[in-house]
């Protein structure tokens, strides 16, 4: 079902479609047939080379190199300044360099895209026809004819040559990282998180293909132009440099790479370059210092401005501005960036904004569950205690609206002012509920509010009916604790708190007649010294009991041995 409804897609988009006006295409030498055999990975120019690190060592790298390129970019951003001038000697050399910058742009995006497509494509189970009929509305309907690093002819011979021979391009995929939880794998499915990157994917395509050569109507490369972390990687291809780390400091650096992407443009033509005859014939600016300074101002003083041409593009190319909003530009960004390093754009797998919500917290939660297994492990010493533990009910008023029906009771356990210091923010929270009816808590309230207090057995009937509902449930909650953290009648206290809560509620929930039941959770949240006195409170209890089994054993031991 996803298969056809993304041909039907597909096809939709492509209805009556005119390609784009042609002058003339140039085949170079770059895209020929044995650059669709070939198994190298644009990750090995673009961003990771493959090493062999033991264990996490290697997911550190490539995480730490992640950063990096996001940090290249913000660099990037802060070293504009408003006095940054550039000039070359001539309007024709400074299109030259632009040309080439967007060109070298193009020939990674397409290089990318031209690998991911089939690969997507033969997840959904496409047949070879629905493929072909798949690459003939994308290149028919939106590249341009006056490309000029590749012939239309011959990039539909790639993505068909792709498709039939194996294709060696890694989608991008944590689910095997142990540096990333587990739970962003099961936020959305499978099937719906590849839909959702094959569309992104499909537009990405379009985006490079609708190019053609003149630097002052971009088309849709815009976005990608403006994006300082796509122009920094940019300027790192130019200038013959890739990211590496320190495994000891884990800071990222830059060194030299002469396998990187260099599209070198004269006049119209533009072709992949080697680094020499590129640095020979690239032009520079007036006052030169390096490519990398050049490349930078221009971003500075231009890149990071461009704007759309609306008038007299093609109906394609100009439906496809019009709906370019600031989300869909940064989830093409990210969709793009993501083809690049492997790793997932989960903005983009996410179908609302609440899903997006939680591939956010995923990642916090798991550092945060990480460093709390490490203080475990660390507390294992044994520690002299001079306060006692201790279960103290939370302040009503931090949590407490008494015009919200959202009933609960709160406890913190601390070992010591340290712990004292905030009630529930930075502490480890458990939880159980307590189930009562409606009609229950309705008389409940009643009771409470009109009970005398010299009227003995009716108060002793509200709280026996209150203790049969309450108690047991904490006796066996009490007993699912290795260490439990309270002695004595923690039922009384709940009971209390439940009765004061609901009493002063000035809301209209206990004004229905309504059936049905109710959870009024009770969350008990442990202080880090707490953790720590329990864990070691559990240490010694497991000690004692193994040294009476010793002890026993030994006593058979003596007795079988007797003559």
């Amino acid at each position: 079902m996803v298969k056809e409804w993304i041909i039907f897609l597909i096809f939709l988009l492509s209805l009556q479609a005119k390609a784009l006006v042609p002058l003339e295409s140039i085949l170079l030498g770059d895209f020929e047939d044995k650059y669709s055999k070939e198994s190298a990975d644009p990750f090995d120019y673009l961003f990771l080379k493959k090493v062999e690190l033991p264990g996490k060592i290697s997911e550190k790298r490539d995480l730490t190199i992640y950063r990096g390129y996001y940090e290249e970019g913000i660099n990037l951003q802060k070293s504009c300044r408003a006095d940054y001038q550039l000039s070359y000697p001539t309007s024709w050399q400074e299109d030259q360099v632009k040309r080439s910058i967007f060109a070298t742009l193009q020939y990674i995006g397409l290089d990318i895209s031209i690998r991911a497509i089939p690969k997507y494509a033969k997840y959904f189970e496409f047949s070879r026809d629905e493929y072909s009929n798949l690459v003939e509305n994308i290149v028919g309907n939106y590249c341009s004819k006056n490309l000029s690093i590749i012939s239309i002819k011959q990039l539909k011979r790639n993505f068909l040559s792709k498709f039939d021979n194996e294709n060696t391009f890694e989608l991008p995929d944590v689910s095997k990282n142990s540096l990333f939880p587990e739970k962003l794998t099961t936020i959305a499915t499978q099937d719906d998180v590849r839909e959702r990157e094959f569309v992104k994917t499909i537009d990405l395509f379009k985006s490079f293909c609708s190019w053609g050569g003149d630097v002052d109507n971009l088309r849709l490369l815009v976005p990608f132009l403006k994006n300082p972390v796509i122009y920094a990687s940019l300027i790192r291809q130019l200038t013959n440099e890739k990211l590496e780390w320190n495994r000891n400091s884990r800071d990222v650096f830059k060194i030299r790479n002469q396998k990187t992407v260099q599209v070198l443009c004269e006049g119209l033509i533009c072709r992949k370059s080697n680094s020499i005859e590129f640095n020979k014939k690239f032009p520079t600016s007036v006052g030169h210092k390096s490519f990398d300074d050049d490349l930078s101002r221009l971003y500075c003083k231009e890149a990071r401005d461009y704007q759309y041409l609306i008038k007299g593009q093609a109906p394609k190319i100009s439906s496809m501005i019009k709906k370019m909003t600031f989300d869909e530009e940064n989830l093409l960004i990210s969709q793009f960036i993501a083809l690049q390093t492997g790793v997932p754009a989960f903005f983009v797998r996410a179908n609302n904004f609440s899903s997006a919500k939680e591939f956010l917290r995923a990642s916090v939660d798991k550092t945060w569950d990480d460093w709390a297994m490490n203080q475990v492990d660390k507390f294992k010493g044994e520690v002299y205690f001079e306060e006692p533990l201790t279960m103290e009910l939370v302040d009503r008023s931090l949590y407490y609206k008494n015009y919200l029906p959202e009933f609960k009771v709160l406890f913190d356990v601390n070992l010591g002012e340290l712990d004292r210091t905030n009630q529930i923010v930075g502490k480890i929270t458990t939880h159980f509920n307590l189930n009562f009816s409606r009609k229950f808590l309705r008389w409940a309230r009643l009771e409470y509010i009109n009970l005398d207090p010299r009227d003995e057995k009716r108060k002793e009937e509200l709280f026996y009916k209150m203790k049969i509902r309450i108690a047991p449930i904490v006796k066996d909650i009490r007993t699912k604790f290795p260490t439990p953290p309270w002695d004595g009648d923690l039922d009384v206290i709940i009971r209390n708190e439940i009765l004061e809560q609901i009493s002063k509620f000035r809301g209209g929930f206990f004004d229905e007649d309504e059936a049905g039941m109710m959870k009024i959770p009770v969350i008990i949240s442990f202080a880090p010294y707490a953790l720590k006195y329990l864990r070691y409170e559990y240490n010694v209890e497991q000690n004692q009991k193994k040294s009476k089994r010793d002890e026993k054993l030994f006593k058979l031991n003596s007795m079988e041995n007797k003559p």
